[in-house]
């Protein structure tokens, strides 16, 4: 979700460059702006979701690796 987020605001911010420097038509300009703030925003909703659930995996996997710094360590079976 962090991805496409951030994929969404780059392509968006490369439409409305893009449809600000060619000689657009003030309609399809407002067409435009409209889509290149509305999109990034419905991305960040969607974001605003994903983030508890990436800091609850992150919590889980520092908790992980501390019961795997607690375990003794072994020598190799083959001594290798």
């Amino acid at each position: 979700m962090c991805a496409f987020a951030a994929v969404t605001v780059v392509a968006c911010a490369g439409l409305l460059a893009a449809a600000a420097l060619v000689p657009a038509p003030p309609a399809i300009l407002a067409v435009v702006i409209a889509i290149s703030i509305g999109f990034p925003m419905l991305a960040s909703f969607e974001l605003a979701r994903a983030l508890p659930a990436l800091r609850r995996s992150m919590r889980v996997r520092a908790e992980l690796r501390r019961e795997l710094d607690e375990l003794p360590e072994t020598q190799h079976p083959l001594g290798l």
